[in-house]
């Protein structure tokens, strides 16, 4: 966790990210209807915000419809694999739920007729068509919806990490937007949805997209977010390429707004704990989350994501399970945001490589059952690799390769020896049975069967010599 944004500078401490669904297409299908510029948003909340006016669209506004169907979902009945990994159940949900916490998630909509995401998502606002976000043509933001707060489904394993928390979808865009190839998500729209989120009551807010782009209006809103007390997630984004950085190079592309300060940014590892390929290198990582090959809620039933977005959500859910909390006692204000993002490093675990996973693995049920001191969580440090000495290095690499050398030379020697003493025994034995080493004896001829004698021949008594 960094510290708390300033909106002087604007600047970014110093990595992108595609949550799509496996097999799907990046241009995704568009809603029919017309779109609204940034600046009529801009107004529109503007004007709200003075007016203290609702901040998300009523059910019956009109509901967008796909130009195209998205692809279809399949039923998946496994039980997801950080599911099984966490143990929520057992570990998680006896201590908190997430009840009466409202995550917003700004995206792509979220898709509210799910059967799994019934009754657990807000009308929302549409920053892009105008009217409720409650409609995801991709789907995208769905899946993240249904990683927080999808709720049982009779021969479903996938369960949300925080099923009792509400979720509020903020659409600032319609396609899954992530790499820096993507089309660009507009910085000032997501500026005003996060706005729009906090003055909706959300305590959590989590990003489904990556700009590429400084905003002074965006970090201006990310200031304004944690001194009110909220605390904002961003996927680090999925631009890393390890032909071209590297494995532990950090990537040559800042994503926003996780690089502000005072905002959680999250990389992805597989089932394995190892990082995902794409997920990206940088100072603004603060914690890894499952995101390879994960299950969530798609249009109607399931579909499997990857990327650093889908591990953003499971962070942000596992806040808004901190945050329901009565007994973890957490502060308001920023000090609130301080003390969630304190524990969530603390109570993580070590992480198996180098780079890109900052304080290391989220771990949800440890972070609600620590035992907290004045300053924090009692925790071990997380996993930090000793420093390189590239001479240290060198001298090691020096001493195998002579320790090779060595055991090879031994080997020869004591190989000869034993040769020696095999021809030593086996020589004299072969002079006593007249054999020569290198000459194969003549092979005995076999013996001939004897030839037929006619019984006749037995009773003839001449004398052969007479």
């Amino acid at each position: 966790m960094h510290p708390p944004a300033t909106a002087r500078t604007g600047r970014p401490r110093r990595g992108g990210e595609t949550f799509v669904p496996d097999g799907v297409n990046r241009r995704s299908p568009r809603r029919s209807g017309p779109t609204t510029s940034r600046w009529a948003v801009v107004a529109a909340v503007t004007a709200a915000l003075s007016t203290s006016a609702p901040l998300v669209a009523s059910p019956a506004a009109a509901t967008q419809v796909c130009e195209q169907p998205p692809r279809a979902d399949s039923l998946v009945e496994d039980v997801p694999w950080s599911q099984l990994d966490w143990d929520p159940a057992g570990e998680v949900w006896p201590f908190s739920t997430g009840a009466g916490v409202t995550v917003a998630i700004l995206g792509t909509g979220v898709q509210a007729s799910h059967p799994q995401l019934a009754g657990r998502v807000l009308p929302g606002l549409d920053l892009v068509h105008g009217g409720a976000a409650d409609v995801d043509c991709t789907p995208s933001a769905s899946g993240l919806a249904g990683l927080v707060v999808a709720g049982a489904s009779t021969g479903v394993g996938l369960r949300g990490l925080a099923p009792d928390a509400q979720v509020l979808p903020i659409q600032v865009t319609e396609e899954p937007v992530g790499t820096p190839g993507d089309e660009p998500v507009d910085p000032v729209r997501l500026a005003v949805g996060l706005d729009t989120a906090v003055a909706a009551g959300a305590q959590v807010v989590l990003f489904g997209v990556v700009a590429y782009t400084d905003s002074p209006e965006l970090a201006a809103a990310v200031a304004r977010a944690v001194a009110a007390g909220v605390v904002v997630v961003a996927p680090v984004g999925d631009a890393h390429d390890r032909e071209r950085d590297g494995e532990t190079r950090p990537t040559p592309f800042v994503p926003l707004p996780a690089a502000y300060e005072g905002v959680l940014g999250v990389a992805a590892v597989d089932s394995t704990g190892l990082r995902l390929p794409t997920s990206a290198i940088g100072p603004y990582v603060d914690l890894a989350a499952p995101g390879g090959d994960v299950v969530s809620t798609g249009t109607t039933a399931q579909q499997v994501y990857s990327g650093t977005a889908p591990a953003a959500a499971l962070v942000a859910a596992t806040a808004a399970l901190l945050v329901a909390d009565p007994d973890l006692g957490l502060p308001g204000g920023p000090a609130r945001v301080a003390a969630v993002a304190d524990r969530l490093a603390a109570t993580a675990l070590p992480a198996p490589g180098e780079a890109g996973y900052g304080a290391g693995l989220l771990a949800p049920g440890r972070a609600l059952t620590e035992p907290t001191t004045e300053v924090g969580p009692v925790a071990g440090a997380p996993y930090r690799p000793p420093p390189r000495d590239p001479a240290a290095e060198a001298a090691a690499e020096a001493r195998e390769a002579a320790d090779d050398r060595s055991t090879w030379v031994v080997l020869g020697v004591v190989g000869a020896g034993a040769l020696a003493a095999a021809a030593g025994w086996a020589l004299p034995r072969a002079r006593r049975r007249s054999w020569r080493v290198g000459v194969r004896p003549p092979a005995a001829a076999p013996d001939e069967p004897p030839g037929f004698v006619p019984p006749s021949a037995l009773f003839d008594r001449t004398d052969a010599r007479s």
